[in-house]
């Protein structure tokens, strides 16, 4: 059988050797065996083998280069777009600039690249990478065994990983990122909410835009947001944070609105989300309170002690009987306590409701063991506390503390001049501050957002981090920030420069930091001294007068049985069996208890029974040293805890708890941090782990750019390779040398061949170095007869 290559400049291989006239072969075209090049410029090797396109090169039995510049390299590869490449048992490059390398590769689109085993890329510029991956769409990418990217924009990374949504990714052995611009990093993670995230080891986001972050955490809810091992939020617009912690609260009830006599309506509406910062015996703790200067600052322990050892002078002498003061004796404005075991102190007070107690000018507490301190001050609702002038706390168990300030919803606590917690179980801190949203605690307002400082470090799985932390997380680097001892000095911005608004003091947190020789304060918002502060106190020690006609102060009850008892040195007790034994404790309330040195318990049944203690509301405890409870039922009862709001529980030493198990609350309106002790909010997580996605994108970029030139230079030198002329004189021999380019790589093959002096055999050695420093060689010897 001959071998032949037909038309001018033909080349043939065979036992005989001769040129022919056109016969369907293109111009210096190879057809070696039952092979055809129609193409010019084609070489066709294997059986039925097929380079139809000019410069088109088909090796393998029945493989096909069917267009111009065409590669077919195995066994039925097949390669029918202009310049795709196809290697490999049965692969397919059916698109122009495809390429598919492997057994069974399959690369169906325009620029399509599918390598491995059974790989496909079905879309334009798509990219299949591991055995069994798919491509399914345009611009998608899939790394990985059986890993699926099937919708435009979609990457899936690892074992069976799947981003079925548009502009999705899937990073991790079974992550699944199914629904548009969803992210799903982790193995096992599970993304079924339009735009949401889950990061960690089985978490899961099937809300809208929803986040989970940890190992099994879940955000089910839309907006809602896991952050930690196992971390729950099932509400729409919820936050959980920490390790175990759960968004379980019912938001579908609407807030409280109270509608009794003297009580002005305020519109309520049902609750958008919650924040759970913890579980059952997770309670946090906050500390370092810097005393208050302006009237909306919170005041610290220390502040309430001077009060105290002030208010000690008008301790009652050990005589069993309620306190009074003296009024006009026509009676036109004697205090009222109607309700049993109810107190009323103050021109026209009004103490109504069962074991209630209502101090001040027209201070009003009108329900079953409801508290109002401070002129025009308003309770009306069972275990609701108000203090402060003009205060009002109107939802059930609710606790507005400060100047006008409004606790409308059940269980919300308002602290601050002005500060509005409107929602159940809400939490307002600050001057101004908002809470509207159920279970959620606000330190601002929208325009009015404050950060939250002096944060330690967090070192259980449900801590708050700081920006130290995050900064560590995102930079993969720590730094230890120099410290300045011996000044005072303001704060820094984020840019560096000086923030003449703010200024933390160092200082130990138990002795605290004193300031001295501080002027007399002239404006409302100017700090006062300890001068002015006495001088108020004594002002209105002076004023106050205890006698028994047209008395200004009140009590219901009998004060043979239900006498108040202050039995500790300096101690203070009002109210219906109220016990005050600890010394300079005071207790203020129908049962109230304050056992500790320097404990203060305000409230029907409140307890104080920790060393410089307090609790405010009713039934609220503060049994650890240095404890604070504020609102009703508030429980603190680790050394230095602070349990903030309705039904709140503090049970680790130095925590700081914004509501228990089953009841937490949001913390809202929070400014992102600037120092390393500073919380962080949402914005800058997602900022950092935008940052850490865009670097994975460009390094997973980079190799597969890498590994597209090393094959167009392996295929620049098979075609130098394919170029080498070869020793066709008996008894001669022959060194040829040629080139090859492609897809802008070049490769150089150099080759010696012999034909024996009968003309019987041939040997061939060559080899082969590319652009890309890469060798090839390959020996062979022919026989014929």
């Amino acid at each position: 059988m001959s071998r032949v290559v037909r038309r001018t400049a033909g080349v043939a291989i065979a036992a005989a050797l001769y040129v022919t006239e056109a016969n369907g072969a293109g111009v210096a075209s190879v057809e070696v065996g039952t092979a055809s090049a129609p193409g010019d410029a084609a070489v066709a090797i294997g059986a039925q083998a097929i380079a139809s396109g000019n410069s088109s090169l088909a090796i393998g039995s029945q493989a096909n280069a069917q267009n111009d510049g065409a590669l077919a390299v195995g066994a039925g590869a097949t390669a029918q777009g202009d310049s795709a490449v196809a290697v490999g048992l049965s692969s397919s490059a059916q698109g122009e600039g495809a390429s598919a390398f492997g057994p069974y590769a399959n690369a169906q689109a325009e620029r399509a690249t599918a390598v491995g085993l059974n790989a496909s890329a079905l879309g334009v510029d798509s990219v299949a990478a591991g055995s069994g991956s798919i491509a399914a769409n345009s611009a998608a990418s899939a790394f990985g065994s059986l890993s699926t990217a099937t919708s435009v924009g979609s990457t899936a990374l690892g074992y069976v990983a799947q981003a079925g949504g548009t502009n999705s990714l899937a990073a991790g052995a079974w992550a699944s990122a199914l629904a548009d611009s969803s992210v799903a990093l982790g193995s096992s993670t599970l993304v079924s909410g339009v735009g949401a995230i889950a990061l960690g080891v089985a978490a899961q986001a099937s809300g809208a835009y929803a986040s989970a972050i940890g190992f099994g955490a879940t955000a089910a809810g839309a907006g809602a947001i896991a952050l930690g091992s196992n971390a729950n939020a099932s509400a729409d617009n919820s936050v959980a944070l920490g390790a175990n912690a759960s968004t379980t609260t019912d938001l579908s009830q609407s807030a409280f609105v109270h509608g009794g006599v003297g009580a002005t309506p305020v519109a309520a509406s049902s609750a958008t989300g919650e924040v759970s910062l913890g579980s059952a015996n997770n309670e946090r703790r906050l500390t370092n309170v810097a005393a208050g200067a302006a009237p909306t600052d919170a005041v610290n322990v220390s502040q309430l002690s001077a009060v105290d050892n002030k208010v000690d002078a008008l301790a009652q002498s050990s005589a069993l009987h309620y306190l009074s003061a003296a009024d006009p004796a026509d009676g036109s404005n004697d205090a009222l306590a109607d309700g049993t075991h109810a107190l009323a102190a103050g021109s026209n007070a009004s103490a109504m409701g069962t074991d209630a107690s209502a101090f001040g000018t027209s201070a009003s507490a009108s329900a079953t063991d409801s508290t109002a301190i401070g002129a025009g001050a308003a309770a009306g609702t069972a275990g609701a506390t108000s203090l402060g002038a003009s205060a009002s706390a109107y939802g059930s168990g609710a606790t507005a503390l400060g100047a006008s300030a409004t606790a409308n919803g059940d269980g919300a606590l308002a602290l601050g001049y002005q500060s509005s917690a409107l929602a159940a179980n809400s939490v307002a801190l600050g001057q101004g501050s908002i809470a509207d949203r159920a279970g959620t605690v606000s330190v601002g307002s929208p325009g009015n957002e404050r950060q939250i400082t002096n944060v330690a470090a967090g070192t259980a799985d449900t801590d708050a981090v700081n920006v130290a932390q995050l900064k560590a997380v995102s930079d993969q680097s720590s730094a230890n920030a120099a410290k300045l001892d011996g000044a005072v000095m303001y704060d820094t911005n984020a840019d560096g420069s000086i923030n003449h608004n703010s200024i933390t003091l160092g200082g130990d947190t138990t002795e605290r930091t004193a300031i001295h020789n501080v002027a007399d304060g002239v404006l409302a918002s100017d700090a006062v001294n300890l001068g002015q502060l006495n001088a108020a106190l004594e002002g209105a020690i002076n004023n106050a007068a205890i006698g028994t006609a047209g008395a200004l102060f009140s009590a219901e009850g009998d004060n043979a049985t239900e006498t108040a008892q202050a039995s500790g040195a300096h101690a203070i007790a009002a109210g219906a069996n109220a016990r005050a034994s600890g010394v300079n404790a005071v207790a203020e309330g129908a049962n109230a208890q304050a056992g500790g040195t320097n404990a203060i318990a305000v409230g029907a049944n409140a307890q104080a029974n920790g060393a410089s203690a307090a609790s405010i509301g009713a039934n609220a405890i503060a049994n650890g040293n240095n404890a604070t409870a504020v609102g009703a039922a508030a429980n603190a009862s680790a050394d230095n805890s602070v349990a903030l709001g309705q039904g709140s529980i503090a049970d680790r030493a130095n925590s700081v708890s914004v509501g228990s198990a089953g009841q937490e609350r949001q913390i809202t309106n929070v400014a992102a941090g600037v120092r390393g002790t500073d919380a962080v909010n949402v914005n800058q997580l997602q900022q950092s782990m935008t940052g850490a996605i865009s670097a994975a994108n460009r390094y997973t970029d980079d190799q597969i750019r890498s590994a597209r030139r090393d094959s167009y230079a392996g295929t620049a030198s098979a075609i130098a390779m394919a170029g080498l002329p070869q020793a066709v004189l008996p008894g001669h021999g022959m060194v040829a040398m040629a080139g090859g380019t492609y897809g802008g790589q070049s490769a150089l093959a150099i080759s010696v061949s012999q034909l024996s002096n009968t003309g019987k055999w041939i040997y061939k050695v060559q080899g082969s170095t590319d652009s890309r420093r890469q060798f090839g060689a390959s020996i062979g010897a022919g026989m014929h007869w």
